[in-house]
């Protein structure tokens, strides 16, 4: 079973039926892209500091929104990390923080699966619910078509837990329709601009709050629910973080949760909100509407050996930056610190990136750090493991430009042997492993051994100018160690090393049905 990424089908149809209505230009974040604009950008960042003050960073520009999603820095007193191993270790680890929580639960992801993992994770929030719990949910408008995934948002609005980006009877495109003078910051291309936030956040507002925040969504593949099936189970990353930082990961949750609201507040009849409220009268009175769910049963019993699974997180004081990045109001925070710290990197840049097609200013910088003689290492998706492999098959296409800066003349001179760039696809296989697994989603990165980001942020072009992404920056040098020591001890086993003779092969391939593939890749380059 694969999981639908964030591009599909329907958000095109609307953006470009949006456009015809409309025929007003969209809001495009100010991302560089000419050769100039790149090297600007790349000596800003070689200036500047990802824990920098604000002047250190772009900001918005729209008057009124600026750099209000500018988290400040926090200082180690005021945010402890932790690592959570694969998806096992952070379903462990989520549903224990829920069994906890006394107050509130704010969680948002692009999907958020009705099956068996989230199945279980709606159980327990319907029941904090009715203990008295404040419990909201975000997901993605167009990410979540399966019936069954619908019935099951169903089920939480009748219980009185609001679920912005769901309606009834698969009606939450209507929210997504920009409408001239009520949509707020009206953008033509808004139904393009997803909400790929990844945020789990339990009594945020009190002292003994905690979060996750990463690279998983909501569903039995992110969860590693079933090892006999490499669809559904697959390789990503998570952190926890707890400590004054969670107000910005609080911020940035309810500002999409107001902005959600605002949206079909400003529609007046059609404010889908209002039936909700009547429909919940009439439910309170009659009973709710019995639901029924088809699971398998063995995996209902790994459900629930995972839940009781998981070792006690090792919490580390580290300085932290909590980012969050809207497109829809032209912010590019995200991009920018990923700039800023592969041009801070000097001896090691270790990258693990799911959906790899490389923009101008992406490339460039890791080109830029292979010259400078730091030992660059990637690891992304083959088209075997990638759920959507024709992303794959365009972000190969890359790969020779890349690769040749490997025989350049600084990179020659580097008395580091291992300097320069090295490209590894994933492929789920490890010679001492007999488990195959599928996709790896990870997002994050590692420079030095110092300083380590951790996201939903992949680097394409739909990160960088059309989706909503969160990340976590922090430095800490045991929790960056044990990091790197998931890419290299871990990743690269499951990994095959690209060769120049195969980028070039990747580039101009000669297999009729890939070049198709590929070729039908690149007409929607922009949107991967």
């Amino acid at each position: 079973m694969k999981v639908c990424r964030s591009f599909t089908l329907a958000p095109v149809f609307l953006l470009i039926l949006a456009l015809l209505v409309t025929g007003c230009a969209t809001i495009e974040p100010p991302v560089p892209q000419s050769t100039d604009e790149v090297a600007a950008e790349l000596q800003f960042a070689e200036t500047t500091s990802v824990f920098g003050p604000a002047e250190d960073f772009h900001g918005s520009g729209l008057e009124d929104v600026g750099k209000a999603e500018l988290y400040p820095v926090r200082g180690p007193e005021a945010c402890e990390v932790a690592m959570l191993e694969s998806g096992e270790g952070s379903f462990a680890a989520r549903m224990n923080m829920l069994r906890n929580a006394t107050q509130s639960i704010r969680i948002q992801a692009l999907v958020f699966k009705g099956d068996e993992a989230g199945l279980r994770i709606a159980e327990v929030l319907k029941q904090k619910k009715s203990e008295g719990l404040d419990v909201r949910v975000i997901v993605d408008a167009f990410s979540n078509p399966w019936l069954q995934t619908q019935w099951m948002f169903f089920d939480l609005k009748q219980h009185g837990i609001e679920v912005e980006g769901y309606e009834a009877l698969a009606l939450q495109w209507i929210n997504e329709v920009p409408m001239p003078h009520l949509t707020p910051h009206y953008d033509a291309g808004r139904a393009d601009k997803r909400f790929h936030e990844k945020l789990w956040l339990i009594d945020a507002e009190t002292e003994h709050g905690v979060a996750v925040t990463g690279g998983l969504n909501i569903g039995n593949e992110y969860f590693r629910v079933d090892p006999t099936d490499p669809a559904g189970y697959w390789r990503d990353q998570d952190v926890a973080v707890r400590g004054g930082i969670l107000a910005d990961l609080m911020t940035a949750f309810d500002r999409n949760f107001e902005y959600l609201v605002q949206i079909k507040e400003s529609r007046g009849i059609f404010n889908t909100n209002l039936y909700w409220n009547a429909t919940r009268a009439v439910l309170d009175e009659t009973g709710k509407y019995p639901v029924h769910y088809e699971t398998d049963d063995r995996l209902v019993a790994r459900v629930e050996t995972l839940e009781q699974g998981g070792a006690q997180l090792d919490y580390k004081a580290a300085r932290c930056r909590f980012l969050h990045n809207r497109p829809r109001f032209a912010e590019t925070y995200i991009l920018q610190a990923y700039l800023k710290i592969i041009a801070a990197a000097q001896h090691e840049m270790l990258i693990a990136n799911a959906y790899f097609v490389p923009t101008p200013a992406i490339a460039a910088a890791l080109k830029d750090a292979a010259r400078r003689c730091v030992a660059v290492t990637l690891v992304t998706n083959s088209p075997e493991t990638n759920d959507l492999p024709e992303i794959s098959m365009v972000g190969r296409g890359h790969y020779k430009d890349l690769l040749a800066v490997n025989a350049t003349p600084e990179v020659a001179a580097c008395p580091n042997p291992d300097a320069g760039l090295k490209i590894y696809e994933w492929i789920g296989q490890a010679a001492d492993d007999p488990v195959q697994q599928g996709t790896m989603h990870s997002k994050f990165a590692v420079a030095d051994r110092r300083i380590s980001l951790v996201g939903s942020y992949n680097f394409d072009p739909r990160s960088e100018r059309l989706n909503s992404e969160t990340a976590l920056v922090f430095e800490e040098a045991a929790l960056a160690d044990e990091l790197a020591r998931w890419i290299v001890e871990n990743d690269l086993r499951y990994s095959r090393q690209v060769t120049v003779e195969a980028a070039a092969v990747f580039a101009d391939p000669e297999e009729t049905i890939y070049r198709f593939r590929k070729e039908i890749g690149h007409l929607f380059e922009e949107e991967l």
